[in-house]
Order: structure tokens, then sequence, then C-alpha cells
């Protein structure tokens, strides 16, 4: 018997299984190939890396600019129910611009026949938007890297671009309620209307204005260490370039070597910009559109290397 189980046994293990080829009948073979039409992959591509069809690039692209819309409306909401937060980004400039305005933005310049409102409401609007897209930003990401919160955000499936562009969305938006607040309050009290030919000129100003101290808030954000750090790095870094700048007092004067290392910054740069969109002012626009474009550059290199989500 127990020959015969061990004949049996031997008999079964000799069969051999057949083998199937490895290599496909009919022609190679595409990942999804027996998927439906409509959701096969093209020859050669994978289901690893970047959307698969031009199609699933428009519906990925297009979910992103939803989550990004849906994040700044969040985001300003936030911003409004914090009421200390939003009354010290509009009460800044407004204050200023009523404080000091009373007392320097009468008159004609000296030398000129140009008003000294025309020069100093453009060049509150250009401070808040550095207010609102440099120092208030840079300040809060810091503040949410220190807190834990950008990390939390990071593990969600909330892509990192969305984020990005709905912060600064909302930054955006909150510039543009400070510029019409400030140029409303700049006509009403001190006649400084702007020009009709200088509102593309102030719309593409704002807009690269808002481009360039947004990226080099997010480059803040980046260098400062702690939440603490990021107001007075941001409060030492434009400040008295504000003040070499004129944008508190246009008749203010430096030394030419220091006024030339000024206007490679870009404080003056959108300042100059936003004052031609009031009145006819001799500089060169051009060159103060190259300084915020370079600006805009750095930050965004300085951003992309350095940025951290924890």
């Amino acid at each position: 018997m127990r020959e015969r189980g061990g004949a049996r046994t031997a008999l079964l293990g000799s069969r051999e299984r057949p083998r199937r080829s490895r290599r496909p009948v009919g022609g190679n073979t595409h990942a999804g190939g027996r998927l439906p039409a409509a959701r096969q992959l093209p020859p050669g591509a994978t289901t690893a890396g970047s959307p698969r069809t031009p199609r699933h690039r428009r519906h990925a692209l297009s979910r992103t600019i939803g989550l990004a819309f849906r994040q700044a409306l969040l985001e300003q909401r936030s911003f409004w129910r914090s009421a200390e937060y939003a009354l010290f980004t509009f009460a800044l400039p407004l204050a200023l611009l009523l404080l000091i305005g009373s007392t320097t933005a009468k008159g004609y310049l000296p030398g000129t026949h140009v008003e000294g409102q025309m020069i100093f409401v453009p060049s509150i609007i250009a401070f808040g938007v550095i207010v609102a897209a440099y120092v208030n930003l840079g300040a809060k990401l810091a503040t949410l890297r220190h807190d834990g919160v950008l990390k939390r955000i990071r593990t969600t499936p909330l892509p990192a671009g969305a984020y990005l562009s709905g912060v600064l969305g909302s930054t955006a938006a909150t510039t543009l309620a400070i510029t019409a607040c400030t140029a409303l309050i700049g006509a009403v009290a001190f006649g400084a209307v702007p020009r009709i030919g200088g509102l593309a000129e102030i719309a593409g100003g704002l807009v690269l204005g808002v481009a360039c101290f947004g990226s080099l808030g997010l480059a803040l954000s980046s260098l400062a260490r702690s939440a603490e750090s990021a107001s007075p790095i941001a409060n030492a870094s434009y400040l008295p370039v504000a003040i070499m700048s004129g944008i508190f007092d246009p008749t203010f004067s430096v030394p030419r070597w220091l006024s030339a290392v000024v206007a490679l910054l870009p404080v003056r740069a959108l300042a100059q910009i936003l004052q031609h969109g009031y009145t006819n002012v001799a500089h060169a626009p051009v060159s103060d559109l190259f300084v915020l474009l370079g600006w805009t550059a750095v930050g965004c290199a300085f951003a992309a290397w350095r940025f951290r989500w924890h």
C-alpha cells in the first residue's frame, strides 16, 4: 500500500503544468487596453506621473482652480472674522492717509506744478499693498507653520498649489479692498482723483505689486524661524525703505547714492507706477516695471527653495 501510494504521488508530481507565454500574442499591449475606449491610456503611457490625456489635464486644472477659489473664500471668512487683524490691516494705511495727509499733502511740491496730494495718496495705496501682501502674508504663514497648521494641511488631499493660490487670491482681494477705501478717502478728503488714462497703469501696478510683495511675503515666511520673528523682520525690512522712498513725505530727500540704491528696490518702483496713474511725474516707468518683475522672480525662486510646511 505504501509503495502504491508513493507511486501515485510520484505519478502526480511528474505531471508538468503548461506555462503561459510571457510575450503577448497579437502584438504588444498597453496600459488600460481592456478598459472602454473612452478610459484607455494612449500607447506607452503609464498610470503614474502627470494626467494621462488632455482631458484629464483639463479636469485636474479645473479642479485645482475650483479648490483654490474655495480656499480663497475660506481665507476671506477667516480674515473678516478676526476683527483685530482686519482692523489693523485697514486702519493703518487709512490713519496715515488722514493724519499725515492733512499736514503735508497740501500745496505744490517744491519747484514743480504737481500737487502734493496727487503724490501722497498713491504712495499710501502702495503702502497698503505692502502691508497686506508682504507683512501680513509673511507673518500669517510663519504663524501657521509655528502652530503646525501648514503641516496638517499638507497631509490633506488639498494640493499645495491650490492652497497657496487660495491664500494669494485672498491677499489680492484684501489688497483691492484697501486700495478702494484709500482711493475713495483720498478723493473725498483731498480731491486726489486718478487720471482716466492712468487707470490701466494703476491696475497693472496693483497686479504687479501683489505678485511681487506676495512672493516676497512667501520668502519672508520661509526666512522667519518663528512666529515671533516674522513681524519684526518684515517691519525692519520695509519701513526704512518706505521712508527713504518718500512714501510718507514726498519732499523727503536722501543722498544721491542712497537714492540710486532705493530705486532698485520694489517699494519706490510700485509707488512711482501708482503715482504716474494720478499725474504725469517725470520718471522711467519701464525701469520700475523691470524692478518689480525682477523682485517677483527673486521672491518666487527663494520661496520655491526655502518654503517649508513644518
